[in-house]
């Protein structure tokens, strides 16, 4: 067993990353947590099998609208067993209520505009 601390840096707050991150781990069967990290990135903290943990970190990379990670700061420590389950570590409810808003505004933005282009494509 082995434990995996990421820092991922792009556009990865605001936009639902965590929810891919926690997803993910949760479907390999890793425990641990993700967070965000003033002002921009987001912290990923993850235990689990070797391969499993290597699998995941090529996962986190995500480049699909909203999210573009740029970056993943990777460093591998020994496990400490610590975690019985994968977790969204949330801060402040107004600021994480904004988050959503913030997320749903750009999703609903996009479907507008893919919307549109379908309709001059005739499609």
């Amino acid at each position: 067993m082995k434990r995996v601390v990421v820092i991922a840096k792009g556009d990865v707050q605001r936009v639902g990353y965590r929810d891919e991150v926690e997803r993910i781990a949760r479907k390999l069967g890793l425990t641990g947590y993700v967070e965000n990290l003033k002002p921009y990135n987001v912290k990923i903290v993850a235990e689990g099998d070797e391969d499993k943990l290597r699998q995941f970190i090529g996962l986190l990379k995500i480049q699909k609208y909203p999210i573009f990670v740029e970056e993943l700061d990777v460093s591998w420590h020994d496990a400490t067993g610590e975690f019985s389950y994968f977790e969204i570590k949330r801060g402040d409810w107004r600021e994480e209520l904004f988050e959503r808003l913030d997320a749903a505004g750009r999703l609903l933005h996009r479907s507008v505009e893919l919307g549109e282009k379908s309709v001059e494509l005739g499609e």
